[in-house]
């Protein structure tokens, strides 16, 4: 069972006590992942690591300067302080430099668990063994990774302000190919309660989908209707919200300048698909995040309402010099679907291709949002609103802003990993119409 070690509250007032500087904020944390891999049907490494985090933002008027340790001892804190002060005093002034306010109180939000906090090497071996055995029985090869996340985190500034939470994750996912034929299958789990967790399911999905994708045909590339498993559409949903920023529009540099004329504003245009809604929620115990980013309180908010885009996040400097509402960035992605199942989307679709998650995305073109990146772990073709059977993979050249625009229907959400970051996202399959797989990969 995991329980926090360091108390972070007398760390912080120790190193704000030392400081001699105008201004100074801490991010602190003091947590413990534990790693379990497997591969070849048997698992190869197990760790469990533990540690504090320390970063110190020290500022003299408008000169800033930042120090990351991992040590708490007085010699350290003192050098570390020391240190930053030196520098800072070095720094060039920030013309955008804004002192720290003092934060507010939080409410507790759902984002601990004990159970999950509870979950040992043996309780993880526990969790992974019946896939394991899955996998062999199948006669396929399984690769898997299992990390159970808990931690302590801090902020705290020389206002005198201070905020901690706890949080746990527990992240799986699970490689499954076929010794011939080229078959390969993918699955993956994210939560934050690892109360009856039962990974099997998750295990199953990527044995099936290895085995159902043995002897890949031949399918030209081109553009065409796609159904994205959740964790495609998670993945396309994140780099969308990157990209969401106030700051961005007003200098030109983002790719809603693209979807509106010169002078308008999108707040309130309807720039995609009446099916596309996002939101976030620390709050929303489907996929809950931290509640505070630094010393602002993440607010439930709705981006984009019916393809209505209704907020962009404006930071603190772009607020006070541009006189608009301060808008924190999202913490999670919440897309609600319609509910629908899995046959239910492909049963709409007359030719197109299932896609079971994305790899390896990179940016191509920011002006259009335009990202570039493979289908892979379960490929197929759909005909006649049924599965046809495997197909090569592909590389595609598309932009999220465009699979919001030619959202045909979206499925059931579902808490699942993706290729690109770890963050909470409770996202839907979704039917997408001209999507475009520019060409053919040789990956399997």
């Amino acid at each position: 069972m995991y329980r926090p070690r360091t108390d972070l509250a007398a760390i912080s007032e120790t190193i704000l006590g030392l400081v001699s500087a105008d201004e100074a904020e801490l991010r602190l944390s003091d947590g413990e992942n534990l790693n379990l891999r497997s591969a070849n049907n048997d698992v190869t490494t197990n760790a469990l690591v533990s540690g504090l985090s320390v970063t110190l933002t020290v500022s003299f008027g408008k000169r800033s300067a930042s120090i990351s340790i991992n040590q708490a001892d007085l010699s350290t804190l003192r050098e570390a302080v020391k240190k930053v002060e030196a520098m800072a005093r070095l720094a060039p002034e920030d013309p955008e430099y804004l002192p720290p306010l003092m934060p507010p109180s939080i409410p507790t939000t759902p984002i601990w668990s004990d159970a999950t906090a509870a979950v040992g090497p043996n309780e993880s071996l526990n969790l992974i063994q019946p896939v394991i055995d899955a996998c062999r029985s199948a006669k396929v090869s399984g690769a898997s990774f299992l990390r159970r996340v808990a931690r302590v985190s801090a902020y705290a500034n020389s206002k005198g302000g201070y905020i901690e939470e706890k949080s746990t994750r527990l992240d799986y996912s699970l490689t499954a190919r076929t010794s011939v034929g080229r078959g390969s299958g993918w699955a993956s789990v994210q939560v934050t309660d690892a109360a009856g967790l039962d990974l099997l399911p998750a295990g199953e999905r990527a044995i099936s989908k290895a085995l159902a994708s043995r002897s890949a045909t031949a399918r030209p590339p081109g553009r065409t209707t796609v159904v994205l498993e959740a964790a495609a559409a998670r993945d396309l949903l994140d780099i969308l919200s990157w990209s969401l920023d106030r700051r961005e529009f007003d200098e030109g540099q983002s790719f809603l300048n693209s979807l509106v004329k010169k002078g308008e504003n999108p707040i309130g245009q309807k720039l995609f698909s009446e099916l596309a809604t996002l939101t976030s929620d620390p709050f929303d115990p489907v996929a809950p995040c931290s509640a505070h980013q630094d010393e602002f309180l993440r607010p439930a908010t709705t981006w984009i309402e019916k393809g209505v885009l209704r907020n962009l996040p404006v930071s603190r400097f772009w607020s006070q010099k541009k006189g608009l509402p301060l808008t924190i960035w999202p913490g999670n992605l919440l897309f609600p679907g319609e509910g629908k199942s899995m046959d239910d989307l492909i049963s709409t679709v007359e030719e197109g291709v299932l896609v079971t998650r994305f790899w390896y995305l990179r940016m191509v073109r920011p002006e259009t949002l335009l990202y570039t990146g493979l289908t892979r772990d379960g490929t197929f073709a759909i005909r006649d609103g049924k599965i046809a059977g495997p197909v090569n993979n592909y590389r595609f050249n598309e932009s999220p802003a465009n699979v919001l625009k030619n959202l045909l229907a979206t499925g059931t959400p579902e808490r699942v990993l993706g290729s690109e970051s770890e963050s909470p996202v409770f996202a839907p399959p979704m039917v997408v119409r001209d999507f475009n797989l520019s060409s053919v990969s040789d990956a399997s």
